[in-house]
């Protein structure tokens, strides 16, 4: 809102200006009042003055904005209304109770618990809507497909996999089909059927994380077949930038008893991953010349939509330079991974002193 006062008032001191000017201009030559009629220096003056002050006034008058509201009332808001918003899914649930057929009631049901990422309550809703609606709704499959995925500590390694999978044969033109049946073939190694339902996905209107996404694994429409990449961060000075909400610094050094084995720059790549194993939920791609860095690692770095790092309690970090300057491990890769819990520091060390065998 600042920002917008900002820019309003610089609006409104041009239009003064533009009154102001040509009266000043004559003023200053010696011109007299009564050269323009109808509009005198001492009325041009008058009208520059009241006209931001004015817009101002009526701005307030007439706009929406909360005026007496402080950034502590709206944080009061927001909580007030998730809290509407839980009574409003423990009434639909005992609604449920006594409906359980109500398949439209276990849609929303599935959709609030998504809203407020309670992602396992989600997938028993969405599993009762695919009970009813049966196996030809394929949409209703999708749905408690991406619950399963967001939900299953293994990923696209669990139920979710394989629900993705048999989805690509029957709803091939499905979006969110085409986003998970991706995820699976790229964590399966399946690259070339992963880079074909996503190609399909690029002409869509996705959420701008998506295409993000998309676009750093599959690299520019029309670059042919890029190596997959992944975001790349900047580095941090951590005696000077705070680590992020929810963030994580991770410093990474090489063992020197590796350092011959890397004889020019290759790619290195940071990944966040739940320790169950699973598909990286964030990434980072730097250059091994840069060893030892400092990164900060956090929702931004998210590589799937759905899923933010903030929320995971355990993560397993791992660093690795990638020999073949592939982001998947390759025999003679270099890597350190460490075990990270939200109960220590929002800061940890990665040495990398292992080799891929």
């Amino acid at each position: 809102m600042t920002t917008f006062f900002i820019i309003a008032l610089v609006i409104a001191l041009t239009g003064s200006a533009i009154v102001l000017a040509p009266l000043l201009k004559d003023f200053f030559k010696g011109g007299h009042e009564e050269s323009r009629p109808g509009l005198t220096l001492s009325t041009g003056i008058l009208v520059a003055l009241l006209l931001p002050l004015m817009s101002l006034f009526l701005y307030s008058r007439w706009s929406t904005w909360d005026w007496t509201a402080t950034p502590g009332t709206r944080s009061a808001e927001t909580a007030e209304q998730t809290h509407s918003m839980e009574e409003a899914i423990a009434t639909l649930e005992q609604r449920l109770e006594q409906q359980p057929d109500d398949v439209q009631g276990w849609q929303m049901l599935g959709r609030s618990y998504m809203n407020l990422r309670r992602f396992s309550d989600a997938a028993r809703a969405f599993q009762h809507v695919a009970a009813l609606s049966g196996p030809d709704d394929t949409a209703a499959q999708a749905d408690y497909g991406e619950a399963l995925f967001l939900s299953d500590p293994r990923g696209m390694q669990g139920e979710a996999g394989e629900l993705f999978r048999d989805l690509v044969i029957r709803a091939p033109d499905n979006p969110k089909v085409m986003w998970y049946g991706g995820l699976v073939a790229f964590e399966t190694g399946d690259d070339a059927e992963g880079r074909r339902l996503w190609s399909q996905l690029r002409g869509m209107d996705l959420p701008p994380e998506m295409q993000r996404i998309i676009e750093e694994r599959l690299g520019p429409a029309d670059a042919g077949t890029a190596v997959p990449a992944v975001a790349s961060a900047p580095a941090t000075n951590s005696e000077t930038k705070p680590v992020a909400a929810g963030g994580i610094r991770v410093s990474i050094e090489l063992d020197p008893a590796l350092r011959d084995r890397i004889a020019g720059p290759v790619p290195l790549f940071i990944f966040a991953r739940r320790p169950a194993g699973g598909p990286p939920l964030a990434a980072v791609r730097r250059s091994s010349s840069e060893l030892p860095l400092s990164i900060d690692l956090s929702d931004e770095n998210a590589m799937m939509q759905g899923i933010r790092i903030s929320d995971q309690e355990q993560l397993k970090l791992v660093a690795r330079v990638s020999m073949s300057g592939s982001p998947r491990e390759q025999s003679g890769d270099l890597f350190g991974e460490v075990e990270y819990s939200r109960d220590g520091n929002p800061e940890v060390t990665i040495r990398i002193d292992q080799v891929v065998p």
